[in-house]
C-alpha cells in the first residue's frame, strides 16, 4: 500500500506542558482523522525539564528538542524548518486552542497564504488589562498594514511553508514571533483570513512569565 504524501504539518511548540500535551496530541490525531490530508506531528521541545517530549512519541509524534529553553519564536522557526508539508498548522501544546478548529482553516488553501484562529475571549491573569492592551496594538497594527485584524497574536494558524521561509529572518526568538507571522504577510499583500474560535484558560502552569521576556511580548 502506498504511504500518503504528507500535505500538512501540525508543528506544536511546547515547553513543560506535561499536563496537556497527550491530550492536545490525541485532540489533533481524531480531527486529522476526518480529514482528506496526509499529515504529521512534528513537536519542538523547547528545553523542557518534564516529560513533554516523552509524552510525544510514545504517541508516535516526530520531536525536534532544544537543549535549552530559547523562546516561543525560536521553537516556531525550528518546526518551520523541519516540517515536511506544504502547509503548516501551528497550536499551542497548553490545551487553550481547539483541535477542532484546524479543518475549518484548512478550507482556505490554496486561495490564502495564512488563515489565522481569532479568538473570541481572552483568559490568563489580568484579563483586562491584556484585552485592553492588545487591542491598542491591534489597531496600530491594522492602521500601519491598512488592513482590519481581528486577532495578531493567535497561537492557531495556517500558512504556506514555502512563503513562511521567506520572512524567517524576521521572526524574533521571543513572543511577538506569532504577531510578526501576521504582519509579515499582511505588509507583503499575501492574502490572509481569519476563522472565529474559541479560547480556553491552559492546562498547568504558565511557562509564559514577563519577568523572563528578552524580547519584546505579543
Amino acid at each position: 500500500m502506498e504511504e500518503q504524501r504528507i500535505e500538512v504539518s501540525i508543528v506544536i511548540p511546547a515547553y513543560e506542558e506535561e499536563m496537556a500535551i497527550g491530550g492536545v496530541i490525541d485532540a489533533i490525531k481524531a480531527v486529522m482523522a476526518t480529514t482528506r490530508y496526509g499529515y504529521e506531528i512534528l513537536l519542538v521541545d523547547d528545553g523542557s525539564g518534564d516529560k513533554t517530549a516523552q509524552i510525544a512519541r510514545a504517541r508516535g509524534v516526530r520531536v525536534q528538542q532544544h537543549h535549552e529553553n530559547l523562546g516561543a519564536g525560536a521553537s516556531r522557526k525550528t518546526g518551520i524548518l523541519h516540517a515536511l508539508g506544504d502547509i503548516i498548522v501551528m497550536i499551542d501544546g497548553d490545551g487553550t486552542y481547539p483541535a477542532e478548529a484546524i479543518p475549518s482553516l484548512l478550507e482556505f488553501f490554496p486561495a490564502y497564504d495564512q488563515v489565522i484562529g481569532a479568538r473570541q475571549s481572552e483568559q490568563g491573569t489580568h484579563r483586562w488589562l491584556r484585552m485592553l492592551a492588545k487591542a491598542l496594538i491591534r489597531k496600530l497594527a491594522a492602521y500601519l498594514v491598512g488592513k482590519p485584524i481581528p486577532d495578531l497574536n493567535s497561537g492557531l494558524r495556517a500558512f504556506k511553508r514555502a512563503l513562511m521561509l521567506r520572512y524567517l529572518y524576521l521572526i524574533p526568538d521571543g513572543f511577538s514571533c506569532v504577531s510578526t507571522m501576521t504582519l509579515a504577510f499582511l505588509a507583503n499583500k499575501h492574502p490572509v483570513a481569519y476563522v472565529s474560535i474559541p479560547y480556553f484558560a491552559r492546562i498547568g502552569h504558565r511557562s509564559f512569565i514577563p519577568s523572563k521576556i528578552r524580547t519584546n511580548t505579543s
